[in-house]
């Protein structure tokens, strides 16, 4: 595939209380569909402390790349590069190539297959996400299974083609954050069919945000609010506080690993009297009490994970994600080694008669 990136300005920010952050702008190419353009607004720590997970962005009806900002600088201090792609911005959007547009970013991304300023500097963690109509579009780019570790929608639209048809095929963690009194898409019509429809992902978060509204998750001004005229709810301010103060923690568990993110989401809804279903499926992985193991050996890129099988005879080794599912298995011979590849991310590995082992591959 060929792959072009064309940079342009670079914009610093910086944040009463927070690190400075980087803006720049891309342009990929996705030269499979006709070299099909798509501009990117970029948000990022200026200074990253280590590699980059990013999330990828997709803006809501007539609505542009830069109505985020609030969002993107909130998630750029937290160590996120913020992508928002600039495609589809007229009064008859296709809502199934913008979705290809979120997955063809996600997957450059993933594969490191940038230039620029932020040649080299992503971990391969990736999340996509959207509003409104870039809402159902992440639904249905994730369920075309790009190379991403989660998905977060706020006020999510039903697309055409049908956003919640296409949600059973999602197999990533999925949260979807809804306004209550959001009058443009109604939670019963929109939020909670889409929310409902994701019945394979192995976690899913739906937030309800009392007296919230549809335009709440942008920045204030945009045509959004012309839609919205007269809404008495919560200011943008609070809403884009109480929606960084859950999706934040849900970033932290599926792109950076950290075991108390979860926790720290059901705390953060409930101090601040938001409503949350949580049903996740998490670490059913199989446990075994036996005081010997396999060998793991696993080393930086581009050795990878490496398992070795130090026994006489032959083993079965599984490898599963941190949601519980099986991602592969092979059986060893005494001695054989196995170099199993995979995605950037936290595994566990079991074998009949071994304690499970967690292994983290970078």
């Amino acid at each position: 595939m060929k792959r072009i990136a064309l940079f342009f300005g670079i914009a610093f920010i910086a944040l009463p209380g927070f690190g400075q952050v980087e803006q720049t702008q891309w342009t990929l190419v996705d030269a499979e569909r006709d070299d099909r353009q798509i501009p990117c607004e970029v948000w990022h720590p200026s200074e990253p402390a280590s590699m980059l997970p990013a999330v990828v962005f997709a803006h809501g009806f007539v609505m542009g790349a830069d109505d985020y900002t609030g969002l993107a600088e909130a998630l750029a201090t937290e160590g996120y590069a913020f992508v928002s792609i600039a495609t589809e911005q007229g009064f008859t959007p296709d809502h199934e190539a913008y979705g290809q547009d979120l997955a063809f970013v996600a997957d450059e991304i993933a594969a490191n297959a940038v230039g620029g300023v932020l040649e080299g500097q992503f971990n391969g963690r990736t999340a996509i996400g959207g509003h409104s109509m870039g809402g159902g579009a992440t639904w249905l780019s994730a369920a075309a299974q790009p190379q991403i570790d989660a998905v977060f929608v706020l006020a999510p639209a039903e697309t055409n083609p049908s956003a919640i048809a296409a949600g059973p095929a999602m197999n990533v963690p999925a949260m979807v954050v809804s306004g209550v009194d959001d009058a443009v898409t109604p939670p019963a019509v929109h939020h909670a069919p889409i929310y409902g429809s994701a019945v394979n992902a192995p976690c899913r978060a739906l937030v309800s945000i009392p007296d919230g509204g549809h335009c709440g998750f942008a920045d204030p001004g945009t045509l959004c609010d012309l839609g919205e005229l007269g809404f008495q709810g919560v200011s943008h301010a609070e809403q884009l506080a109480l929606t960084v103060g859950v999706v934040l923690p849900w970033l932290d568990a599926f792109l950076k690993d950290d075991p108390a993110a979860l926790d720290a989401l059901e705390q953060s809804a409930n101090d601040a009297g938001l409503d949350l279903e949580l049903s996740c499926e998490l670490g059913t992985y199989p446990e075994s009490a036996e005081p010997k193991g396999f060998e793991v050996a696993y080393q930086n890129p581009p050795a990878g994970l490496v398992l070795k099988n130090p026994a006489e005879t032959p083993i079965c080794l599984t490898l599963w994600s941190i949601h519980g599912t099986i991602v592969m298995s092979r059986t060893l011979e005494p001695l054989e080694r196995w170099a199993p590849d995979v995605q950037h991310g936290m595994y566990v590995v079991t074998a009949e008669g071994f304690p499970a082992r967690s292994v983290v591959v970078r």
